[in-house]
């Protein structure tokens, strides 16, 4: 018995030194720091919060999939301007079950929600899990859910470039993510672009997201 004992100690300290499979559950917290772009953005940041907070999360959720949301505030704000973007995804693809978002802005609130039908479709939060769990080497044509519409858009590697996150300088692989002319289909108006930290786990230290109203670029506040 003690031999046994000694035995089932030994395994489960080997299992907890061991690093988690590419498909186990994670949780993951990054928070950022925002602030607007281009004329318009900087136009509406005279009547409107033009910086703040933002905070990327990744959770477990049920059935091995992984939920993540991105949520963007400012304490500027007095009428609670906000974006959130979230889905439900699958951890080996990388691609949406579910996907949501929602927005205050300027007066204007909308909220949607959607079941994602089709291969190779992802959503905000999920393409941006995505790419860091398959950083493409060459263009890779996928579609993009968008408040509550499906756009074919393509991922294009930029190469590496240098960030400061803290005082630190980090070596980054950039991508964009943008819209393409296909009959038959709708053009993304937005992008989304990413600077990928070359470490294990990918970090986004810098996201820009471009809207039809505004630019909005989170920069890392630290690294993990």
């Amino acid at each position: 018995m003690h031999r046994f004992r000694v035995l089932l100690l030994a395994v489960l300290t080997l299992a907890a030194a061991l690093p988690a499979r590419a498909g186990d559950p994670v949780s993951e917290e990054y928070r950022y720091r925002w602030r607007l772009g281009n004329l318009l953005g900087r136009v509406a940041g005279l009547f409107l919060p033009s910086h703040g907070e933002g905070v990327l999360r990744v959770t477990p959720a049920g059935g091995g999939h992984l939920t993540s949301e991105l949520l963007i505030t400012s304490h500027e704000s007095r009428a609670g301007e906000y974006w959130r973007y979230g889905s439900e995804l699958d951890p080996e693809t990388g691609l949406a079950v579910r996907a949501w978002s929602s927005y205050r802005w300027r007066g204007e609130e909308k909220e949607k929600r959607a079941d994602i039908e089709g291969d190779g479709v992802v959503d905000m939060v999920s393409g941006i899990w995505s790419i860091r769990r398959d950083p493409p080497a060459r263009p890779r044509q996928m579609e993009i859910w968008s408040d509550g519409k499906v756009y074919p858009v393509v991922v294009v590697p930029r190469g590496r470039e240098t960030r400061t996150i803290g005082g630190r300088e980090i070596v980054t692989r950039h991508f964009t993510v943008k819209g393409y002319d296909m009959p038959g289909k709708r053009r993304w108006k937005g992008s989304l672009e990413l600077w990928l930290a070359d470490d294990a786990a990918a970090t986004p230290v810098e996201i820009r997201i471009a809207r039809r109203l505004a630019d909005l670029r989170l920069e890392l506040q630290t690294l993990p």
